[in-house]
C-alpha cells in the first residue's frame, strides 16, 4: 500500500504542476457552473438553502476550464 500511496502523491504533484486543481465546494454556495447537485436535504436553521453540505465526488479544473464538476449534496 505504501507504493500505491507514493504513486498517487506523485501523480497529484504532476497534475498540480500542470495547473489542474480541485474545485472548492463544501460550505460554499451551489454554483451550477462548477457543481453538479446529486441531491438535497433540509439544512435546518444552521445552513442557508443553496449551500453545499457534502461533497460526493471532488471536481477538477484546469485553470478556468472545467474538467469534471464537483458532485454535491445541497441544503434545501
Amino acid at each position: 500500500t505504501q507504493g500505491v500511496s507514493v504513486t498517487c502523491q506523485a501523480a497529484m504533484r504532476l497534475l498540480d504542476q500542470e495547473g489542474v486543481g480541485s474545485i472548492a465546494a463544501a460550505g460554499r454556495s451551489f454554483d451550477p457552473a462548477w457543481h453538479e447537485a446529486m441531491g438535497s436535504i433540509p439544512g435546518g436553521s444552521q445552513v442557508e438553502p443553496g449551500t453545499v453540505i457534502e461533497v460526493v465526488q471532488r471536481g477538477y479544473r484546469l485553470g478556468d476550464r472545467l474538467l469534471r464538476p464537483a458532485r454535491v449534496i445541497v441544503a434545501a
